[in-house]
């Protein structure tokens, strides 16, 4: 990728940074880093909204499915002035996820039912896959899809676990067991289910804040139209292994502005009288984070590269999704060494606004060497599939 700005680059970023100065909601900025824990946030719904109207909320699609047809370099600057302005870059199950694992495996019928709709945030996703025994090792799920008699839909039975938003969410994307003679990759199918369907139960699962960004749902007789199956029966996997290359890259973590957050709390908190950022050992370690954050960084821009030109992330995901999840966490580390005693606050109001969401935000980052497939599971996707190791 040439990161150099054309002029007409330049006159794109212009457009697109006056249009956010304009409608990004002022509670972000209002926020700074609070932490504000996983439950559903009005400014965050407001600004997708807004994103629709314009158009712009599917930034990486082409017009032809609701998306904006913004060129590669077009949503490399989307992205800029999304974390300048503090704002979320729009992810998520349907735009980063579903959506692309539809225009790829998708029947025309699935393509023009459900695009339009997740383009214009009218309809909201969740995902079920893991299990309470099917996590890491996915493929070893047990919920169940059998055909019905009139063979024009299945019969659902099962459960899935951390299935985020699903209180909010319009519809699921699942995977389901729909051959259990076979080995355990091969009879598996993808399917689509309206969280509107009798016999779909969902229950929350309340965290260490009191809040419910988690659930459990489940799934007693729960009947889908065959059509709603993505791609072939039995070869949900493939599909599965689309998507979920898609959502490793999905994760933004925003990294350089936590840096800076963390700069300022080692220049406020003291060490032996001095500010903690001028400790010489504690400087190492933040340049190191910021070499590797720079790394990320450009990492991110050659994949996403990849994926708008219309290439799967392949096994570059999993090398992503290690690095950052292990990198957010040390970066979390360095900024609660910084903090000393106040490391332990909760939602502590006597903190100040950069120091505030540290302790919460070092809380939920030991999930992201779990969820999107463990970084176990990473380093053996690396070993098999980028050094070519046996198993």
């Amino acid at each position: 990728m040439n990161l150099k700005e054309s002029p007409e680059l330049g006159a794109f970023r212009a457009r697109v940074r006056e249009w956010m100065e304009a409608h990004v909601p002022p509670g972000f900025a209002q926020q700074g880093g609070k932490y504000l824990g996983m439950d559903e946030d009005q400014d965050v719904e407001e600004w997708l909204h807004r994103l629709a109207a314009q158009g712009w909320l599917a930034y990486r699609w082409p017009k032809a499915h609701g998306g904006p047809g913004f060129s590669d370099a077009e949503q490399v600057v989307f992205m800029d002035e999304c974390r300048r302005l503090g704002a979320p870059v729009p992810r998520g199950f349907g735009i980063s996820m579903i959506g692309p694992a539809l225009m790829q495996f998708g029947t025309d019928w699935q393509k023009e039912r459900f695009l339009p709709k997740i383009a214009r945030h009218e309809e909201m996703w969740c995902q079920g896959y893991s299990e309470p025994n099917a996590g890491s090792d996915l493929a070893g799920l047990q919920t169940r899809a059998e055909m019905a008699g009139d063979r024009e839909h299945f019969i659902v039975n099962g459960q899935k676990t951390w299935t985020s938003r699903a209180g909010a969410a319009d519809w699921i994307f699942l995977l389901v067991r729909t051959d259990p003679t076979v080995a355990k990759q091969k009879g598996i199918t993808f399917l689509l289910v309206d969280m509107k369907t009798p016999g779909v139960t969902v229950r929350p699962i309340k965290q260490l804040d009191g809040q419910q960004g988690f659930f459990e749902t489940f799934f007693d007789n729960a009947r889908v139209p065959a059509q709603n199956v993505v791609g072939q029966v039995n070869q949900g996997w493939t599909v599965a292994k689309a998507l979920l290359e898609h959502e490793r890259l999905s994760t933004d973590a925003n990294l350089e502005a936590q840096l800076e957050r963390l700069k300022r709390v080692a220049s406020d908190y003291l060490r032996q009288g001095e500010p903690v950022l001028v400790d010489a050992s504690f400087r190492d370690t933040l340049a190191r984070l910021e070499m590797d954050t720079d790394c990320m960084r450009y990492t991110r821009f050659r994949m996403e590269t990849a994926v708008m030109q219309g290439r799967n992330p392949g096994p570059e995901a999993s090398i992503f999704k290690l690095f950052q999840s292990e990198l957010y966490q040390k970066v979390c580390d360095l900024a609660l060494e910084a903090m000393g005693p106040d490391s332990v606050g909760w939602y502590d109001p006597r903190l100040s606004e950069d120091a505030y969401a540290w302790p919460m935000r070092n809380a939920i980052t030991r999930a992201m060497s779990i969820y999107s497939g463990s970084n176990e599971i990473q380093r053996n996707i690396i070993a098999k599939r980028v050094l070519s190791l046996p198993d």
